[in-house]
């Protein structure tokens, strides 16, 4: 959440405005950093939040966007927002350098690769 707050416009925006209405940005991008953290699709994902109570309070939502609204606006995202958003979750937290939508970890293949600018090097 918070580093989802540090790259949007309105940081103090309501998660769930009260009266209904669209979801802060920053939520959004809360709900779909955690769709991809447990590593389900957008319909599985808003079901399984759904039943976390703890999670969406956290958050500050007392409703789930329908799954197509979160497919939706990922795909209308702002790209300047979206690569913030990476930007700011790639230290080391899971294992993971950022979050990735290959799911791969990218440790290894980084290790491979100067490994073998290394020895192309000391050649």
């Amino acid at each position: 959440m918070a580093k989802a707050k540090s790259v949007v416009a309105n940081p103090d925006e309501p998660a769930d405005p009260e009266g209904g209405g669209g979801f802060a940005e920053w939520a959004m991008l809360t709900v779909h950093a955690l769709r991809i953290e447990l590593a389900k699709s957008y319909r599985v994902a808003v079901d399984l939040l759904s039943e976390m109570p703890g999670v969406l309070e956290e958050i500050g939502l007392t409703r789930l966007p329908h799954y197509t609204v979160l497919r939706t606006w990922f795909e209308r995202i702002p790209t300047a927002t979206w690569r913030a958003f990476l930007g700011a979750s790639a230290e080391k937290r899971t294992g993971h350098p950022a979050i990735d939508s290959t799911g791969f970890d990218r440790d290894q293949p980084s290790r491979h690769s100067l490994t073998a600018r290394t020895t192309a090097f000391e050649r």
